[in-house]
């Protein structure tokens, strides 16, 4: 057993039932959003654009393929949702609390939920792709688990992708941290993109989010 799938997060989350999935390709899209108390600033404009774009979303031509799982992250780690078809994920509020930034312990929990339940959905005869959405606005400070085994994890699984567009992973680094380079590389993140802290440009980064959606869902290549 590798260091990566010997991760016990002690978390209980509950996922749609792949022999209900309706579809033989479903669009597997993790979001794991920092809380942490530095989060505040922009707090207002991040929950109004991510409920837009679940509402927007749900109308989209892939909601019928479009799963979406939310974990939220401050020096602990926790599932907001399991993957759950869109058209199924209620008005969210990101709320900042705690007292650190667990960024590699999130998405190793993210990257693992998404392997686990991608494995389940082939095993029912259901194709996937996966986005991971990282979204923080500091550098980790709370982890037990080591950056190495996020990235260890990462570079497994693109070796093993048939298809360039099956498995994405992006950083935003919100804000003016200098170290959001450092993040991307330490974990093995395929993309980062810097983010500002104004309502506007929260809006860019979650309609960008959508239209990364799309071009997966095409077999497009994701413009940044």
């Amino acid at each position: 057993m590798s260091d990566f799938d010997a991760i016990d997060f002690n978390l209980n989350f509950n996922n749609f039932n792949p022999d209900e999935v309706q579809v033989d390709e479903t669009i597997n899209a993790v979001f794991i959003i920092d809380i942490s108390p530095s989060i505040a600033s922009y707090e207002k404009d991040l929950n109004h654009a991510f409920n837009d774009f679940t509402q927007t979303m749900q109308k989209s031509h892939v909601a019928d393929q479009l799963m979406v799982s939310v974990i939220e992250f401050n020096n602990d780690v926790h599932v907001k949702s399991g993957f759950q078809p869109i058209k199924s994920i209620p008005t969210i509020q990101f709320k900042p609390s705690g007292v650190g930034t667990a960024l590699y312990d999130a998405t190793a929990q993210g990257l693992k939920m998404a392997m686990d339940y991608r494995e389940n959905l082939e095993a029912s005869g259901v194709m996937t792709k996966t986005l991971l959405f990282i979204i923080t606005d500091g550098m980790d400070n709370s982890s037990n688990t080591p950056a190495k085994t996020v990235k260890t994890k990462i570079n497994e699984v693109i070796a093993e992708e048939q298809n360039a567009f099956s498995f994405t992973t992006i950083l935003f680094g919100v804000g003016n941290a200098a170290q959001f380079e450092q993040a991307q590389k330490e974990m093995g993140v395929q993309h980062l993109a810097k983010v500002g802290t104004s309502g506007d440009e929260i809006r860019k980064m979650i309609n960008f989010i959508s239209q990364s959606i799309s071009s997966t869902a095409n077999n497009t290549q994701i413009t940044f």
